[in-house]
Parts: C-alpha cells; sequence; structure tokens
C-alpha cells in the first residue's frame, strides 16, 4: 500500500500481524495474508444474509471473495489508491466510524444547558402547553355576511364538543389548516409568545383537557381551542432528556466530536491535525473492536473496486460498439422479442401544417441536426412543436404509439396546449441491431467482460486457499 494508507489503516496492518497467533490465516493473495477474522465477517454480512438474492456456502463464498481481493490488488497496482477523490472519499467515510469515540459529554452537556437558559428566558417563567384546535379560516377581506357564517359554524362547532362529541374527530373533518387537521389539531409543546395574542390569553387560562366554551376571533379567523398537556419549565434536570433528543437530532454528538478535535490540534501548536487525531482514535480503539477494523477495510476495499471495476470493465465495455454488435450477433436467440416495437418520434404541433413539415423534416434526417431546424423554424419565438424521443416501445407503454402505431381503438387527449399529434418512426417485429436492445445486452456483456478480466487477474496475482482452516468455519 501507499504511505498514504499506511497513515490511515497503520492499525489494521499491525493488529493483522499481531493477531496471526489468535487468528489463523485462511487465504494469502498476492503475498497479502486474510485471516478467519476478516473472512468469517465478509461472509457473515454479504454471503450469508437471510433473504439474499443467493445466499452461499463458505465453500462457494471463497472464490468469490478471492475475486473481490484480487479486484483490490488490482486498483491498488493501479495506484488507485493515491487518487485525491478516493483519499478523500475513504477519510470522510472513515472519519464517520471513528467520531463516536470522540463524542464530548461535558461539550454537549453545556450546549443543553445554554439550550435550556434560553428558553427559560424566553418562557418568562411560563409553562409550556401543548393545544389543540380547529381553525375556521376567514379571509382578511371577507364581508360581514362571510364573517358571520364563520363564526356560526365554530359556535356549532364548540357546541357538539361541550355535548361531548370527539374534539380530533372534528378537527380533522373541519378544521381549515391541514397540517394540524391530520393530527386531530394537536400542535407541538410549544411557550409563550408562539400564538397568536388572543389565542395565548385563552389557552393559557385553561386547565389541562379542558376545551374554551367559544371561539376566538383572531386575524386567521376562529379557533376553538383545547388544552391538552401544560408542563412547567424550572429545572433543568426535568428537560434535561427532552432537550439531548432534540440535540442529537441536530447533530450535536458529530459537533461536540469535531470540537473536540478541533481543540487537540489547535493545543498541539503544530503537531498534530485533523487526520493524524483521528489516527490515533483508531489505533486506540481498533484492537479491541474488529468488526470496526473489517467494516473500515471494506470500505476502503469497496471503493477501489468500484474504481477499477468501472475503468477497466463497465466503460470499455459501453464503448465498445464493435464488441456489442458481435455479441449481439452471436446471442440474438437472447434478445428476441416476443411482441413488436416502435421505433421513432411522437409530434405535438399547433396545426396540421406544422405537423406535416416536422414529419417530412424527421423522415429525412439522418442525425439530430433536426433538432436545431426545429428550434429555428418553429420554436424561435414560443414553442409551436414539441418533439419527443426516440422511443423503442411496444404496446401498451405509450397511448399516442398506441393509438397511431398499434392501432389501439381509444381517443388520445391533446398534450398540453397543443392541438394535433402524430409519430414518425416504424414498427419493427425484431430488433435490427445491438442498439434497439442494448439496455439488456450491455449488462450481460459488461458481465461478460468482467469473467474475462477476472480471469486474468487470476493469472497476473498469486493465490492461495488454507482448507482445513476453511472446512472449520460453518455455513
Amino acid at each position: 500500500m501507499r504511505k498514504f494508507l499506511f497513515g490511515a489503516l497503520v492499525a489494521m496492518t499491525t493488529l493483522s500481524a499481531q493477531a496471526q497467533t489468535a487468528d489463523p490465516v485462511v487465504m494469502t493473495i498476492n503475498g497479502k495474508q486474510v485471516t478467519r477474522g476478516e473472512f468469517e465477517y465478509s461472509f457473515r454480512k454479504n454471503g450469508s444474509v437471510e433473504g439474499a438474492v443467493e445466499k452461499k456456502t463458505v465453500k462457494e463464498y471463497v472464490p468469490m471473495f478471492i475475486n473481490y481481493k484480487l479486484k483490490v490488488e488490482a486498483a491498488e497496482a493501479a495506484r488507485l489508491d493515491t487518487l485525491s477523490s478516493f483519499k478523500k472519499e475513504f477519510l470522510t467515510y472513515r472519519d464517520m466510524q471513528l467520531t463516536p469515540y470522540m463524542v464530548d459529554s461535558a461539550y454537549i452537556d453545556s450546549v443543553a444547558h445554554v439550550v435550556f437558559e434560553n428558553t427559560l428566558k424566553q418562557t418568562g417563567g411560563k409553562d409550556l402547553i401543548r393545544p389543540a384546535h380547529i381553525l375556521i379560516r376567514v379571509p382578511q377581506s371577507a364581508k360581514d355576511a362571510e364573517v358571520a357564517k364563520a363564526k356560526a359554524l365554530a359556535d356549532s362547532l364548540c357546541a357538539l364538543i361541550a355535548g361531548g362529541a370527539d374534539f380530533a374527530d372534528l378537527a380533522q373533518r373541519f378544521s381549515n389548516e391541514p397540517g394540524t387537521a391530520r393530527n386531530g389539531g394537536l400542535l407541538p409543546l410549544i411557550g409563550p409568545g408562539a400564538l397568536p395574542k388572543e389565542y395565548e390569553e385563552v389557552v393559557y387560562a385553561l386547565q389541562v383537557g379542558e376545551t374554551a366554551k367559544a371561539p376566538v376571533k383572531t386575524e386567521y379567523g376562529f379557533f376553538i381551542i383545547k388544552l391538552t398537556e401544560r408542563r412547567p419549565f424550572k429545572n433543568f434536570a426535568d428537560w434535561k432528556e427532552e432537550i439531548y433528543e432534540i440535540l442529537k437530532k441536530q447533530n450535536i454528538e458529530e459537533i461536540s466530536a469535531e470540537a473536540k478535535i478541533k481543540k487537540m490540534v489547535e493545543a498541539s501548536n503544530g503537531r498534530l491535525t485533523r487526520e493524524t487525531v483521528l489516527d490515533s482514535v483508531m489505533n486506540a480503539h481498533i484492537e479491541g473492536n474488529p468488526s470496526l477494523r473489517w467494516l473500515i477495510q471494506e470500505y476502503h476495499d469497496g471503493l477501489l473496486l468500484y474504481e477499477i471495476s468501472k475503468r477497466d470493465v463497465w466503460d470499455v465495455a459501453a464503448a465498445d460498439s464493435v464488441g456489442q454488435e458481435k455479441w449481439y450477433k452471436a446471442h440474438k436467440k437472447q434478445y428476441a422479442w416476443t411482441e413488436p416495437r416502435f421505433k421513432g418520434y411522437v409530434i405535438h404541433a399547433m396545426n396540421e401544417d406544422q405537423l406535416k413539415k416536422v414529419t417530412k423534416l424527421l423522415k429525412k434526417a439522418k442525425d439530430e441536426s433536426w433538432r436545431d431546424i426545429v428550434k429555428e423554424e418553429f420554436n424561435k419565438d414560443t414553442v409551436r412543436v414539441s418533439v419527443s424521443g426516440p422511443y423503442l416501445c411496444k404496446k401498451g407503454e405509450n397511448s399516442y404509439v398506441d393509438h397511431y402505431v398499434f392501432g389501439v381503438d381509444k381517443p388520445v387527449k391533446p398534450y398540453r396546449r397543443f392541438k394535433v399529434s402524430g409519430v414518425v418512426g416504424k414498427k419493427l417485429k425484431q430488433p435490427k441491431s445491438y442498439r434497439d436492445v442494448k439496455a439488456v445486452l450491455l449488462p450481460d456483456f459488461q458481465s461478460e467482460k468482467e469473467k474475462q478480466w477476472v480471469e486474468g487477474l487470476r493469472q497476473r496475482f498469486p493465490f492461495s486457499v488454507n482448507e482445513a482452516e476453511i472446512d472449520k468455519i460453518k455455513d
């Protein structure tokens, strides 16, 4: 590995060597030993997961794991681990796993106290309350008759509640405030100043469980108000857990860890950096936590595997049109259609003349230059023509194609403000070239190229398996 990885993964390398007596070697790949712990971690996580698409036995998983490690070796040989993009992404993930070990409870406690004191000032000694309400909205421009109608409804709802009707049910049915209506009119726990003055005066005078006898008129309309909860806000101990939970949702643990790291770096007078601090954290915690070691190693290897596969297989295969054509010709039956497809465009226009002209243009077109012509001649000042596609679709996938190509006897609706529609293209019984089935062909072609690539890696890098140790691992 490069110098960078010795800095980032020194604990894994060192501890792996130290632990070999306790953690036997199950295979060696290009001179690097893989312990039973690492292999079994990977197998339990990826090979034997309940509900996996294809659950593997230990014996079946061995060649898959070897191939995985060989790809990582190829990536390191290509020095992909020295790329700045790789370093940045890997360290970002690694640090996410390590920051929980730097959480500063004293920092969090101090922030929680500040939150409590600020809230205490804002409440002015008043309780926190949780109201529920039904809003009968009245526009500010409403005429007297409209206001009277809204008040009559609010009064009738108050009467129903007084007679025993369910407040939450009425809120869901009649409240003009959808956000609270869905929850039966219930608001979150709030303090003074969060509500209109008229509303607040009434709700603070209620007892828990009590509903105001009359609707309250505000600038928004009429509120029918119920008090569901009241809690004094005086003692930090009574609110500590809830404040902590709120802070956790705001990532206070990560913030405290970053503050602690920053403090250590500043106190070192240049001797430490953020990464050297986290290297030390990893060294301190990784020995007694092999799962952490393998998790970080797995992400490191996974990033490299993706980069080398993309560079040496997926992108190469995707750009190999000659190879795709040969693959198609050799496997034509595999990509045969059971029903015809339409290959072409759907056109929408403001009138028949425009539709005919664009249809003629598309029929003669040999490249994508028609798009510029349509833009210049038809859509320069305003959009008069819309061309979508190219499509390759079967019956049932596009209503316009169904109507104009497959003869579905069902009228099509005008597209937006356009008046007429049509299609340009051909109905194909079977694919004419690999391009017509590329969406399903390319993954197969890439898979074949990957098999060939892996066979080459197996020749390029030496490996061996300790079958006796593998046999000791249970499926």
